[in-house]
């Protein structure tokens, strides 16, 4: 399906975050949390097929050193009344910024919390609420784009009553959140065959040309319309938006559902959108002349199979609803497409592994380069997110429960050398003391999610930051970290292992300094320089 494009355009509302009456709410919420889609009419995607045997394609798995260095690490966004918080991360020169439903918030990059509010109308006001948001918003997202060095946050909208659908953005007016941001509150009822259609499930990203929102298209009831309509591309043109004029928008329709949208960070690189089309194929698009008579052209790709698995088993509860395979996130760099989802691997029954792609897009048409997931015997792993620097080092922050095992937050990381399909042994970064038991799903199952997010800092491009939620007395709680990629033996962070680095760790031999106690047993010793060996380049 690839209708001609439908444009429109909209109108900005300009407003100072820094004359809020309240700019940092964090009233508590003592409760199971709701789930959004209460709120939406009744819809359902067709089917995929989701139960494929093992077609032979290499899916790699862990080495057993270490790749991840976490840094800093502070709590973001806690439970609202709202559940699963769908966690998303911006991050600039000297900020980050996170959504969740339904609340914004950024701080200083060491945690300091300088502004967080409600998104819909329930704020002091909330962020989008002089712009006409009403009570619900919902699904948002968030990026920053290096090219216009520019936040920007998504939210969609549903009012049945009132018969709306609105997808809604902000854009901050420079690279720092504090301040002035231009809001637009974009119509998404999408009509066709006599029906009505409103968007689910935004993919958010960008390229150098444009802004770029995919989303579900259900029709809104009563109409004589299929009751799944295909995918949205809406086609954002920036330039206006920076200086907070009109933007002008294009639609275009695409087949299938669950459409990701990479981000693409580099200079001419154009981004790619990309969908599972079934357990062992992503459908991969290319957007030809975006911001002329925009139009999708796309290829099947095979990948290692990830069969379908949506629950999750927990210490207490029914378990956790991790929904389907659905591509979580993607990011785009020197024409290598990263993206990751979740699902069993063949002969591993009932339990979900966090898988990741690499997807070679140099060509005329796409191929498959590497995979791998991360996989434990009697626990699952699912949600991933995935990002990567132009020097080919990748994160992956996904979550993982089990039997005996509380949800847990984990980071794991590659560097180019490391053999295809290969990451590092995880690091865990947060953990729950408890497991949720709202039940807000199927079969007693417990909503969690829908996403987790990850993504490069701008700055040096070598830092990464990863979101993710875990769970305590209280309800859901987010977790901000910023991760290093690199070498294990890496002491000096020159890339590479060598004399220089073993020097350094002969220096401090014997000592509790955590730069060279590669094993985390408290001491620097024999352990360490054999750890340092073990990734020696020379």
């Amino acid at each position: 399906m690839n209708a001609p494009a439908v444009a429109g355009t909209t109108e900005p509302v300009i407003i100072d975050t820094r004359k809020f009456r309240t700019r940092i709410d964090r009233r508590p919420f003592d409760g199971a949390g709701v789930r959004p889609a209460r709120f939406l009419p009744p819809h359902k995607k067709p089917p995929i097929d989701l139960r494929r045997p093992d077609n032979g394609l290499p899916s790699g798995s862990m080495k057993q050193l270490a790749r991840s260095r976490p840094g800093t690490a502070f709590p973001g966004i806690t439970q609202t009344p709202w559940r699963p918080p769908d966690p998303s991360i911006a991050v600039g020169p000297d900020h980050v910024l996170e959504t969740v439903n339904m609340k914004i918030a950024w701080f200083e990059k060491d945690g300091t919390p300088l502004f967080e509010q409600f998104l819909d109308d329930s704020g002091n006001p909330g962020f989008f609420e002089e712009v006409g948001a009403g009570g619900f918003t919902f699904d948002p997202k968030c990026f920053y784009d290096p090219h216009v060095d520019r936040y920007v946050v998504l939210a969609l909208e549903y009012y049945g009553g009132d018969g709306e659908a609105w997808i809604t953005l902000a854009v901050s007016d420079d690279d720092d959140p504090e301040g002035t941001w231009y809001k637009y509150r974009t119509w998404a009822l999408v009509e066709s065959q006599g029906s009505e259609y409103w968007v689910d499930y935004p993919g958010f990203g960008y390229d150098e040309d444009a802004w770029y929102v995919t989303g579900n298209l259900f029709e809104l009831g009563g109409g004589p319309g299929p009751g799944f309509l295909g995918g949205l591309l809406r086609v954002i043109d920036k330039e206006a938006a920076l200086d907070g004029e009109p933007v002008e928008w294009q639609d275009v329709l695409a087949g299938g559902a669950s459409w990701q949208v990479a981000q693409a960070p580099d200079p001419g690189q154009p981004t790619r959108i990309m969908r599972q089309a079934a357990a062992d194929a992503i459908e991969i698009g290319r957007i030809d002349d975006p911001l002329g008579s925009p139009s999708i052209s796309t290829d099947i790709v095979p990948v290692p199979t990830i069969n379908g698995d949506n629950d999750a088993t927990t210490p207490i509860g029914g378990g956790l609803w991790i929904v389907d395979p659905r591509i979580m996130n993607a990011t785009i760099r020197n024409d290598v497409l990263w993206l990751g989802n979740h699902g069993e691997r063949p002969g591993d029954d009932d339990i979900s592994s966090a898988a990741w792609y690499a997807i070679d897009c140099s060509g005329p048409s796409p191929t498959f380069q590497q995979a791998g997931a991360m996989s434990f015997d009697d626990e699952h792993a699912f949600f991933p997110a995935v990002a990567v620097n132009g020097a080919g080092a990748a994160v992956l922050v996904y979550g993982r429960s089990g039997p005996t095992l509380h949800p847990v937050l984990e980071v794991t990381g590659r560097v180019p050398s490391d053999p295809p399909g290969i990451m590092g042994l995880p690091t865990r970064i947060a953990a729950s003391n408890t497991s949720p038991t709202d039940a807000n799903g199927p079969g007693d199952l417990n909503r969690w999610g829908d996403y987790f997010d990850a993504t490069v800092d701008p700055t040096d491009d070598r830092t990464f930051w990863v979101v993710g939620m875990y769970q305590n007395d209280d309800g859901w709680v987010t977790e901000i970290q910023d991760v290093t990629i690199s070498l294990l033996g890496d002491l000096n962070g020159d890339g590479s292992v060598d004399g220089a680095d073993l020097g350094l760790m002969l220096v401090i031999f014997g000592t509790g300094d955590a730069a060279g106690d590669l094993n985390g047993d408290g001491i620097v010793g024999g352990a360490d320089v054999g750890l340092l060996l073990a990734d020696w380049t020379g």
